[in-house]
């Protein structure tokens, strides 16, 4: 594991070297148009190309061009470092620090406790009976102590749009915006309700309005807009026309907040910018083919397990997939063995609208075993010498794994001790706050701040409540003796945790995984023991994914397998395992270089292999086509076959890969499966359960998005198409921002806030 400080050397060369582009600038105000999933290749194209007969010499998108093409910045390689997802990607953009959230939904290994980022339903109900105050992604990243950009700024210097990462709700936003949507023609408003009454236009116009009139007030030195259109538009069509009409709607909401900076009393010293959290894989006359995980997994091929995920599959399909509130379904196998009618026990959990990338985790291995035998143990399904054989290989599983499950749950005890000490500790702060707040306390945000102590501290209570549900029950599983072990006396509830993962999976379980027991039944080898490889049904999880494959492929442009990779963390904590087949796969290391910044390798290996406690033992290749990635038959890399072989810093990488098919994709695989040291007992341990055991990635033009499979543009992956996103600036005559200037030097979103508040002259959070 890498113990790098959030501010590492990395991220403060790429800062420098951008900085150096914007030099002398000094920037009093920023605004921020926040566009989810905007593509820099289209921007750039339509930008350049001409409006057509009756609009000579204006472009496509005339206020991109002048403002930011003639008259500021534009930074043309700016990529999603991570993962190409919003959640992850405007974690990082809104904070400037490394990952904490690697996927759309996350679950906590040990309760299942979902958090669904991309769902702000029950955040606003929550706000409103005062359980929330912040949304999901906020709160959690609140619980890791990293602050917001918007953070950087006093409450009454800030104006925040509605959006992932949101602090608190102004309800005057959406009293306006409703006000808006009823004053239309009675007939306007009944055709929209016959085809789905959607409040998001009123909303975003209610938005645009009030930044336009913060702009007229100076003390106000921070400003946002986020617009989703484009994104959900891109999602559902490759049509041109569709998704240019959604980019020069942005185009348009330019050059109406450009106008209105222009005549407000900091012109002259603010900055406009706009940036993407992701690019989008999209391309005319292909459609995005989506393969259904979910149903694998359910599957006798996928193990039939039974699958949680945060929304219902296909949810658009179905009435009760309508329900905003639901944040846990399952969906249970009729393939499964021991498990058959068991839907308190899901194996599998999953993000159901990942798009070219699912985060996957499996039950425990072991846990799966433990079960198994139970239950032939419990229903008297063996006897005399069988029942025998049963029970020594329980214990012997359970001795194997008890030192390892100790030591967790001890750790676990330390984390729910250090929970209820911070509990205590901001109880004391906040009991003696005012009954009624005073205009000036809350103009302030001081009442908002009490809400959301309050709220972190009820998130932490039902946190621990849960972790020692947990607790209780693996204590009483590892206590478990041959002398004492009487089934009689337990339910399976009682021994193995219903709704819970238990511990993480090593990468040798997921090659031999435990699905059920094998169709004859527990086998006995000579020796009296039980024959394991005889007895129980395993999935290799890795060649079964890799090689899923359709037999109704109707795009000749599309292939017909979806899986382009997996990837996996190794044991070290310093090493990622790629995997396409057992002949092509890759292990990238990570390593801290002689500067304090990361350094990493691509080795391209084949037959990696892992035991239960050694480290992996693999095959070095010689470089050649086909390892994932794809780099060294890429035409844009030109480095050559002795320059792959040495390690190189994070920035060298960049430059020398951004342009190819997957871009930034060997940092980004580190930056979202290896983590950095924290040794914060409060968060550290909450953090790696959050992980999935791994990562499944799609092959160009297909989608992994249950939920409802998008057939136009997706993103998710480390593809160019999808990694490749926005970031222009421009400013007024004071700010000292350059015009008309190109960027060519790669940068990704790490030094986005960075960026910002340098230009601001303020502190790096």
């Amino acid at each position: 594991m890498l113990a790098l400080g959030s501010k590492s050397c990395a991220k403060a060369w790429a800062t420098a070297l951008l900085l150096a582009a914007l030099a002398h600038a000094e920037v009093k105000r920023v605004v921020i148009i926040k566009v989810d999933g905007l593509p820099e290749r289209l921007v750039e194209q339509y930008a350049r190309e001409p409006a057509g007969p009756g609009r000579e010499g204006r472009t496509l998108l005339p206020w991109i061009a002048q403002v930011f093409g003639k008259n500021g910045a534009w930074l043309e390689n700016f990529y999603v470092r991570g993962l190409s997802l919003s959640a992850p990607s405007w974690s990082m953009l809104d904070t400037g620090r490394h990952l904490e959230i690697r996927g759309n939904a996350e679950y906590d290994r040990y309760t299942l406790r979902g958090h669904d980022y991309l769902n702000v339903v029950p955040f606003f109900l929550g706000y409103a009976a005062s359980r929330h105050v912040d949304t999901p992604g906020v709160e959690l990243l609140d619980d890791r102590g990293i602050p917001l950009l918007l953070d950087r700024f006093p409450y009454r210097e800030q104006y925040e749009g509605f959006q992932l990462y949101q602090r608190g709700v102004r309800w005057s936003t959406l009293e306006g915006s409703l006000k808006q949507s009823f004053r239309r023609a009675p007939k306007e408003l009944f055709d929209e309700w016959q085809t789905g009454f959607t409040l998001s236009h009123s909303v975003n116009d209610q938005m645009e309005q009030e930044l336009i009139t913060n702009l007229a007030n100076p003390r106000i030195r921070y400003l946002d807009y986020f617009t989703g259109g484009f994104d959900h538009v891109a999602h559902l069509t490759v049509d041109r026309d569709s998704q240019l009409h959604a980019i020069q709607d942005v185009d348009s909401l330019i050059g109406r907040v450009w106008a209105a900076i222009n005549k407000s009393p900091l012109a002259a010293t603010t900055a406009l910018v706009v940036v993407s959290d992701h690019g989008m894989n999209t391309a005319e006359g292909i459609y995005s083919q989506g393969y259904n995980l979910v149903d694998w997994f359910n599957s006798a091929a996928g193990g039939g397990q039974h699958v949680l995920t945060n929304r219902f599959p296909m949810s658009e399909f179905k009435i009760w997939g309508l329900d905003p509130l639901v944040s846990e379904v399952i969906t249970p196998s009729k393939e499964s063995t021991y498990l058959a009618g068991q839907t308190q026990y899901p194996t599998v959990t999953m993000e159901l609208d990942g798009n070219e990338k699912a985060g996957i985790s499996l039950r425990n291995n072991d846990l799966n075993v433990l079960q198994i035998l139970l239950d032939q143990l419990a229903r008297k399904r063996v006897h005399g010498k069988s029942r025998a054989a049963v029970l020594n290989l329980f214990f012997a599983t359970l001795d194997r794994v008890r030192p390892v499950w100790r030591s967790d749950l001890d750790e676990l005890d330390q984390e729910i001790t250090a929970l209820r000490k911070c509990m205590d500790a901001d109880q004391a702060k906040i009991q003696d706050h005012p009954k009624q707040w005073t205009p000036e306390q809350k103009a302030e945000g001081f009442d908002k701040a009490v809400r959301r102590a309050a709220a972190q501290i009820e998130s932490w209570r039902a946190e621990a409540l849960a972790y020692e549900r947990y607790r209780t029950i693996m204590t009483r599983l590892l206590a478990l003796t041959p002398a004492d072990f009487d089934l009689g006396n337990f339910k399976m509830e009682e021994l193995i945790p219903p709704h819970s993962l238990g511990p993480a999976n090593s990468v040798y379980d997921l090659r031999h995984y435990v699905v059920g027991l094998a169709p004859g039944g527990v086998a006995i080898a000579a020796d009296g023991a039980v024959d394991f490889e005889k007895s129980f049904r395993t999935v290799d999880y890795f060649p079964a994914l890799a090689a899923l494959s359709v037999r109704n492929n109707v795009q000749r442009d599309v292939d017909p397998q979806p899986v382009d990779f997996l990837a996996v963390p190794l044991p070290s904590g310093d090493a990622v395992w790629l995997y396409a087949s057992e002949e092509k796969q890759a292990v990238i290391r990570r390593r801290p270089g002689a500067s304090g910044s990361p350094e990493l390798q691509y080795l391209p290996v084949s037959h990696l292999t892992i035991d239960r406690t050694g480290g992996p033992d693999y095959e070095e290749q010689e470089w050649g086509p086909g390892f994932p990635l794809h780099i060294i038959e890429d035409p844009e890399f030109h480095l050559g076959e002795a320059w792959l072989r040495e390690w190189h810093t994070e920035r060298e990488w960049l430059e020398a890969v951004h342009r190819t098919k997957y871009s930034n994709g060997i940092i980004g695989l580190t930056e979202g499966l290896l983590v950095i040291a924290n040794k914060d007992p409060v968060t550290e341990g909450r953090r790696d359960r959050l992980r999935n055991d791994f990562f499944v990635f799609a092959r160009d033009h297909w989608n992994f998005n249950v939920r409802s499979f998008n057939p136009g543009g997706n993103h998710g992956s480390f593809l160019r198409v999808s990694t490749n996103s926005v970031f222009l600036i421009a400013g007024g005559d004071q700010t000292g921002i350059p015009r008309g200037l190109k960027i060519q030097t790669p940068y990704d979103s790490l030094s986005f806030v960075p960026t910002i508040l340098a230009l601001m002259n303020r502190p790096e959070p």
